[in-house]
């Protein structure tokens, strides 16, 4: 699957929020467990989508890097996970992720590639026949 995945060059694709967007991301763990939220971010943030999450969904990846944006999301699993405080302290990173819904809804600004290039990648993946 991964060479397939690879061929479709996703991550070309990039795209940035033209207004603040409610996103949402997987929290990952040193732990058998991952979490998942939400986070308002940023107008002008830069997204390049990277690979398959669900039938309905992509992974992404922050273009520039955006510590702000980073640490509110660290301060909100801290706080989410206050009696579980040992939880905090194996946390290893975010997964952001964004719906076909929310690349038809959202305002979006296309820095390289298009929405129907996205679409149809994600058209693509849905059917396993095209992994073979």
């Amino acid at each position: 699957m991964s060479k397939f995945v690879e061929s479709l060059k996703i991550d070309e694709n990039v795209f940035e929020l033209t207004t603040e967007a409610e996103i949402g991301y997987l929290e990952h763990f040193c732990a058998p467990f991952t979490g998942s939220d939400c986070c308002v971010v940023p107008a002008g943030t830069a997204f390049a989508p990277h690979g398959p999450m669900r039938a309905d969904a992509l992974y992404m990846h922050l273009v520039e890097p955006n510590e702000s944006l980073l640490d509110t999301m660290r301060n909100k699993v801290k706080t989410k996970y206050d009696e579980h405080l040992q939880m905090y302290e194996r946390l290893q990173g975010f997964s952001f992720y964004i719906t076909e819904e929310q690349l038809r809804t959202l305002p979006l600004k296309f820095r390289n590639g298009s929405l129907e290039r996205l679409i149809t990648i994600m058209e693509l993946l849905r059917d396993p026949q095209n992994y073979y």
